[in-house]
């Protein structure tokens, strides 16, 4: 699965592709709106939609206290970091459907507006998004491309009942304006996503290629590293080779890390008995209290292999700047992606589950 850092979160593609997309869905409706409509339901009629995505991104955010109860009571503070993935954006979708029709009702419009700008909406949305996908999901690319052509003639055919010299105009200046933003993801998913030639290299590679850089870059081979855990024995991570690894440097006064954690746990159940470690290291020169990791792992009822980094030794040779820094490594050593920020379970998985 495909992730762009931004800042100190890491974002799904398909989620960045998403938010695109409903703006372009608003410029496609204020388009059609300023055509069809006069100046006060115009106006009227966006602003409905403006609160509707809200209203939708809430819910979407909100979902997790429904979907993943238990962990949102071990961390409150999941609602702030992460969001009801796929499932919960059904639920957003349909609580913001119900709350655009019943608003519309209230404002007497009529019942053929409501479903044309719906459709109209809703289609934009998916043209948008399918005709970014065609560019950068290549695996998919001919459904993406049916998909996207098929929404954006529903948009057109829209239109052109209204007026046909309008809606071609209308349907050009969407146009325009998709091409340049799958022009701008293409760029941008060439410039932080695509691997470079040195990683593809690396990818295909022997496994037992001993000649790949040791470093911390995706490509690279995990420098090792030996540490004491919680109970005084000492724990390597070229102990791990043969299994997919994710190692995660951390401290106990991080929130994000306190987010993560539950999540991290979650995940380490799931996964037992799929050769798949976490290995998380406790950046001990950071915490005010070094003997309180301790308390904070049975707190948090983890059981995965947590280490101490007393001297700071990995924590500056994994750059671990801003936390939490996880690394996924593959069975032979190979770093495959490194991810800045608090994780989900559902991200874990995904991530855990694209390397071979």
């Amino acid at each position: 699965m495909q992730f762009i850092q931004i800042g100190s979160l890491a974002v799904s593609l398909k989620w960045l592709l998403l938010g695109i997309a409903l703006v372009l869905g608003l410029l496609t409706i204020k388009l059609w709106l300023k055509q069809t409509q006069e100046n006060e339901i115009h106006k009227k009629v966006l602003d409905l939609i403006a609160n509707t995505l809200f209203l939708g991104f809430f819910v979407w955010k909100g979902s997790l206290v429904i979907l993943e109860p238990s962990l949102v009571i071990k961390s409150p503070m999941s609602l702030l970091y992460f969001t009801g993935g796929t499932h919960g954006l059904i639920i957003a979708t349909l609580s913001a459907s119900f709350y655009f029709v019943y608003k519309s009702r209230r404002m007497n419009l009529s019942n053929l507006f409501i479903l044309q700008s719906g459709i109209m909406f809703i289609f934009s949305v998916i043209g948008g998004y399918y005709f970014m996908a065609f560019w950068l999901f290549p695996v998919q690319s001919t459904f993406h491309l049916v998909f996207s052509i098929c929404s954006i003639l529903i948009v057109g055919f829209i239109l052109f009942k209204h007026d046909p010299k309008e809606a071609i105009e209308v349907v050009k200046k969407i146009l325009a304006i998709t091409v340049l933003a799958g022009l701008i993801g293409w760029l941008a998913y060439d410039r932080f996503v695509a691997p470079t030639e040195a990683e593809k290299t690396v990818q295909k590679s022997n496994p037992v290629d001993q000649s790949v850089e040791i470093g911390i870059q995706e490509g690279n081979r995990a420098p090792n590293f030996q540490l004491k855990n919680l109970e005084g024995d000492e724990v390597a991570l070229n102990d791990l080779k043969g299994k997919k690894v994710i190692l995660n440097l951390w401290a106990t006064w991080c929130p994000p890390c306190k987010a993560e954690m539950p999540h991290m746990q979650e995940f380490y159940q799931e996964q037992k008995g799929k050769d798949v470690e976490i290995l998380a290291v406790n950046l001990t020169t950071a915490e005010k209290n070094p003997n309180g990791v301790g308390q904070f792992v049975k707190d948090y009822g983890l059981t995965f292999p947590v280490v101490l980094d007393t001297a700071g030794a990995v924590g500056d040779a994994y750059q671990a700047f801003t936390i939490p820094t996880s690394y996924f490594i593959d069975r032979n050593g190979i770093i495959q992606k490194r991810i800045v920020g608090p994780m989900d379970k559902g991200m874990m998985t995904e991530l855990i589950n694209s390397i071979d």
